[in-house]
């Protein structure tokens, strides 16, 4: 799994590259949030791997590590016919409960997972460390815009003579979760002017239980470009945006009002079997229904073709049955 991170690196950790889940810390990189590492990351039985990727001295845009990290991942896929997901994980998460979120991700879907880690577990009485975090999501959105231009300039660079879509008409699809307060970092990047639809890349962009303000929140994601689709996952009952709404007005990922985007398709998964109260919609509930609709818009398909939604006009949302 190929990680990218804006988080300070604990150099004690590692020996000629290589260390383990604790070798990325909770602070911002030292020299600045925007700068990123990246890192391969294996898991065998309970134990974690890091190998950071070499940075050569006086880098050129030919010795750029992303580019190579990024074209032997278009290969990989390619040759497994597997799709790939960006992941940008929520509030509260230190760098080892990301990485197990996105080997949750890779291995319960079968896809290859880009995890952005930033840090949102910087520590202190919970409605201190919330705002911490808030204010390192909103100053790490140009690392993650930084990302998303090395990628898609080294995939373009990678097909030609190719052309563009060459990836998806071989059957291979590249998708975007951003989930609970990684929404946050996601909105204030699609309100920047850094912001050029860079996400034009991923076929389908799902906001999951976005710890977002609902109202008004078409302001920014009818802003969003996606390659096909644009998903809003909500269940009323989540008790980590029930926590958030103490601190700050309805959250996109918890209510049916104001589902008025024109750019978004609203999945509300609230009566489900086993949905609960809930947060981590894609990890933790045990319904037949709900993985087999994140099955669908991780691997690049149409959430509304999965079996077990209805269509409920008065509220502009699937509903589970």
């Amino acid at each position: 799994m190929l990680v990218a991170t804006n988080r300070n690196i604990d150099e004690s950790n590692f020996s000629n590259g290589v260390g383990d889940e604790d070798g990325f810390g909770e602070q911002v990189n030292p020299k600045g949030p925007n700068e990123l590492r990246l890192a391969h990351v294996t898991r065998t039985a309970n134990k974690w791997t890091l190998k950071l990727v070499d940075e050569p001295a006086g880098m050129t845009r030919d010795t750029m590590p992303s580019r190579f990290e990024f074209q032997k991942l278009a290969k990989r896929c390619l040759a497994k016919k597997t799709n790939c997901v960006f992941y940008v994980h929520g509030y509260n998460k230190p760098f080892p409960e990301t990485l197990e979120q996105a080997w949750l991700i890779q291995e319960r879907y079968a896809v290859e997972v880009v995890l952005f880690s930033w840090p949102s577990n910087t520590g202190g009485p919970p409605p201190v460390e919330y705002r911490d975090a808030r204010r390192i999501a909103q100053a790490s959105f140009g690392a993650f815009d930084s990302l998303l231009e090395k990628f898609a300039t080294y995939l373009r660079e990678w097909q030609s003579p190719m052309d563009e879509d060459a990836l998806i008409k071989c059957g291979v699809t590249t998708n975007l979760m951003t989930h609970s307060l990684g929404n946050y970092l996601f909105e204030h990047y699609v309100l920047s002017t850094e912001y050029q639809a860079e996400t034009r890349i991923f076929t389908n962009v799902v906001l999951s239980q976005a710890d977002v303000n609902s109202v008004e929140h078409s302001k920014w994601v009818d802003k969003i470009v996606a390659g096909q689709r644009m998903i809003v996952t909500i269940n009323e009952n989540d008790k980590i945006l029930g926590w958030s709404e103490t601190l700050n007005p309805p959250r996109l990922g918890k209510t049916l009002a104001n589902l008025v985007s024109a750019n978004a398709t609203y999945f509300d998964f609230t009566n489900g079997k086993g949905v609960g109260n809930k947060h981590q919609l894609w990890g933790e509930v045990k319904n037949e229904v709900v993985k087999n609709f994140f099955d669908a818009v991780l691997n690049g398909k149409r959430g509304d073709d999965v079996s077990g939604f209805t269509y409920d006009s008065r509220l502009n949302a699937f509903r589970i049955n």
